[in-house]
């Protein structure tokens, strides 16, 4: 009964095996079958590859070279960088740069005056190619924005007397130092007392009285933004001038994050002004204004 038993399962399996062997060569496909399949995998993704393949790597320098202008995004209301007058022509530091930067790529600077909130939205949505508005350099967005090589740097100074011997941070304890209160001096000079001890406070209501206050010999120095300083120190204050630059605060054009060959233009127009002086003329230019 055994062998019997045995010789039965051994005819089950043997048929088992049998059926599965002709269900795998039903459902196996074919080798032309597999090459139908493919083509219309290829034939359905096919638009989506054109597209990008034909999508320019940057949108926003492909536009430039195509119109021969480069729309600048800027907010016009912050001079000595920029401003607009009532026939609608914009003026400034900033605009100077662009339209100088420009003429050395071989186009023309357009100008488009948007709020200071809307001037990142306005390189997202294609409005503008790039943006100048004596914006600093935020680290937060890099990579979301691509920034250009400084071209100016507003970071807060140290205005002495011509004969004084003040000339960095080290200087500072046992001295007197003047800020317009509220100011980023003013937070500045705060941040300097927590770490180093001995430096006086001489706390004013403006810039301008904090000069008058080193000009009287009522402080050693004043702290102030370079462009504060700057246009302070040309509307008088003969005795007075910039002895050291204590922080940086650089300001560049902002690009689209992918516009990495506008940047890169951008960034040799910037190096050839500054090779042969040009962008020093115009920040001199406008900060005596």
């Amino acid at each position: 009964m055994k062998n019997a038993e045995c010789r039965m399962r051994n005819v089950e399996c043997g048929m088992w095996n049998a059926e599965c062997r002709m269900d795998r060569k039903r459902f196996r496909l074919r080798p032309d079958a597999l090459m139908l399949v493919a083509l219309f995998g290829v034939l359905w993704l096919l638009p989506d590859v054109v597209a990008v393949l034909a999508r320019p790597h940057d949108e926003a320098w492909a536009r430039v070279q195509a119109a021969g202008v480069i729309h600048f995004a800027t907010e016009a209301s912050y001079m000595p960088f920029e401003g607009v007058g009532g026939d609608g022509v914009f003026y400034g530091l900033d605009i100077d740069v662009a339209r100088e930067a420009a003429r050395r790529l071989g186009v023309k600077a357009e100008f488009t005056n948007v709020g200071i909130d809307g001037l990142y939205d306005a390189l997202r949505v294609g409005q503008a190619d790039a943006a100048i508005s004596a914006l600093p350099i935020d680290p937060a967005r890099l990579g979301k924005w691509a920034y250009s090589n400084p071209y100016f740097d507003g970071g807060l100074t140290l205005v002495t007397p011509a004969e004084s011997h003040l000339a960095n941070e080290s200087d500072l304890p046992g001295r007197a130092i003047a800020v317009a209160l509220g100011s980023d001096g003013d937070a500045r000079l705060r941040y300097y007392q927590r770490r180093m001890a001995g430096i006086a406070a001489v706390k004013l209501d403006s810039p301008v009285e904090a000069l008058r206050a080193v000009e009287a010999g009522r402080a050693d120095a004043a702290l102030l933004d370079r462009v504060t300083a700057w246009q302070s120190l040309a509307s008088g204050f003969a005795r007075l001038h910039i002895a050291a630059q204590l922080t940086s605060e650089p300001y560049a054009i902002a690009a689209w994050g992918e516009s990495v060959e506008l940047k890169a233009a951008l960034d040799r127009a910037l190096e050839s002004m500054r090779a042969d002086g040009t962008l020093e003329r115009i920040i001199n230019e406008w900060m005596v204004k």
